[in-house]
């Protein structure tokens, strides 16, 4: 009998714990939750597991590399449709499909090609830097820093960028998957968008 007593308090008691959070606990909670999902889950205050970490972290330099990236092939197709529509191709697998479809609307895929036409020059990221900021079971921030370096045709650097920024993973169909790259794009837009006389 007391041990049925025991079980019945401890089951009264987790109840109590799930259903009777206190208001500052739930803001506390809401503030934690980088995206904020439509269902609490019990598992949300777990960390990823380091191998999710260490995915999210290699997936973070082969998106930069991939994304920064103007070589002589890229440099020759720059501004055509298909030359635009490709580099978007490429950047596909890193992304949700519904950061891919604002990826595209946006135009950040064609912002590298910009600003290697703009300048002459191929482009390149060096040093890129990335660590974990913060993770979950359901979301990982990748913090990131990098120098776009700018060179000529024979290779010979003309200048570099730092760039540096923040990438929100989220899991997508059972993968790992870029939802939001936030860096200082402004630099880049400036170039790329600056008009020359």
């Amino acid at each position: 009998m007391r041990k049925l007593v025991c079980v019945m308090s401890a089951v009264l008691l987790s109840s109590a714990m799930i259903m009777g959070c206190t208001e500052s606990e739930t803001i506390d909670h809401a503030q934690e939750t980088t995206p904020p999902t439509n269902q609490p889950s019990m598992e949300t205050n777990q960390k990823a597991t380091a191998q999710d970490e260490q995915k999210a972290l290699d997936m973070s330099l082969e998106y930069k590399k991939t994304e920064l990236t103007v070589d002589y092939a890229d440099y020759e197709d720059t501004l055509t449709v298909e030359g635009l529509l490709a580099k978007g191709e490429t950047m596909k697998p890193f992304l949700t499909e519904k950061n891919y479809e604002s990826y595209m609307a946006n135009r950040y895929a064609t912002l590298p090609l910009l600003v290697a036409d703009k300048e002459k020059a191929l482009l390149h990221p060096e040093n890129i830097l990335v660590e974990i900021k913060e993770s979950k079971n359901d979301w990982i921030l990748v913090e990131y820093k990098l120098n776009l370096v700018f060179a000529d045709r024979e290779g010979k650097q003309l200048k570099n960028i730092p760039l540096s920024g923040d990438i929100t993973f989220l899991q997508d169909q059972g993968e790992w998957r870029i939802q939001d790259d936030t860096y200082n794009i402004k630099e880049l837009q400036n170039i790329a968008y600056e008009v020359k006389e």
